[in-house]
């Protein structure tokens, strides 16, 4: 409705102002696939509708550059990414306040905001301080290396576990793929546990395999792990898209199977044929 409005005013009035905070993964695809849902609808009878001028996206990261836990190439490359697209990207900034016209900053600043979508991390559920159990700022339970609690019945993995790294590097990131390692780790120690036999006390050791974020429709950005001597392999522009849209099926695959993860792969396929790309009700 908001952008229907603009289509009608003139001036800076007719701007729509979206503001995300957050600028990791999820902050990011986010406003890359924002752009290009303005440049898709503008396409529908708006014609006075311009979603590069008319829709101002910001990005508001806390840290010195976004994508913080990749690499610093994957993050320059995302952030020259968004600035061509015309989104702006605020680093170094905190969020002190967020009303209803506006997001204001720690330094005084105010961001005009029509929309903010608060994308900054993640907390964990608060029933879990209520167990008696430690956990740290982000209210995880704190774990050893073999992923106990000091209960010894209670283990934990994924988000809601605080895993040390085992190389000093502080704890094990919330990814998908740090909590799918976790599973394969736990389902073999729970595995011996119900068997009777005492598990090795081998600790968890997480493995970084790289990312890939998707920068809209077309385009990506990642790294991936390479086996010699731990060196990344940098990836842009369609071929990290293309990785990424695999990724995404191999995820499928693990759920649903071969054959389903096909079936549903072709119906994607033909729905884009026939569908709008973006929803207009």
């Amino acid at each position: 409705m908001r952008v229907e409005s603009a289509q009608r005013q003139r001036g800076e009035d007719r701007q729509v102002h979206l503001v995300i905070v957050g600028g990791g993964a999820t902050g990011v695809e986010l406003a890359a696939e924002l752009r290009d849902a303005g440049n898709l609808v503008s396409g529908y009878g708006l014609t006075h509708f311009d979603a590069r001028n008319d829709m101002v996206i910001t990005v508001v990261e806390g840290g010195p550059r976004l994508l913080g836990p990749l690499p610093e190439r994957v993050s320059a490359a995302a952030r020259e990414s968004l600035q061509r697209r015309g989104i702006a990207v605020e680093t170094d900034c905190r969020i002190a306040q967020v009303t209803d016209t506006d997001v204001v900053t720690a330094d005084g600043r105010r961001l005009r905001s029509d929309l903010c979508v608060w994308a900054a991390g993640i907390s964990a559920p608060s029933w879990l301080g209520e167990l008696g159990l430690p956990t740290n700022k982000a209210g995880q339970l704190e774990v050893d290396g073999c992923l106990r609690t000091p209960d010894p019945h209670i283990l934990a993995m994924g988000d809601c576990a605080a895993a040390p790294r085992g190389d000093g590097e502080g704890i094990v990131p919330a990814r998908a793929q740090a909590a799918h390692q976790q599973a394969e780790y736990l389902a073999r120690r729970i595995g011996d546990l119900l068997q009777g036999v005492t598990p090795a006390d081998e600790p968890f050791k997480y493995r970084e395999h790289g990312s890939l974020v998707s920068l809209g429709t077309s385009s990506g950005v990642g790294s991936l792990m390479g086996g010699l001597r731990d060196r990344s392999l940098f990836v842009s522009g369609s071929l990290a898209r293309l990785m990424y849209m695999s990724l995404h099926l191999m995820h499928h695959k693990v759920i649903l199977g071969i054959g389903r993860t096909i079936s549903v792969a072709l119906g994607r396929l033909l729905l884009r044929r026939a569908h709008p790309r973006v929803k207009l009700h």
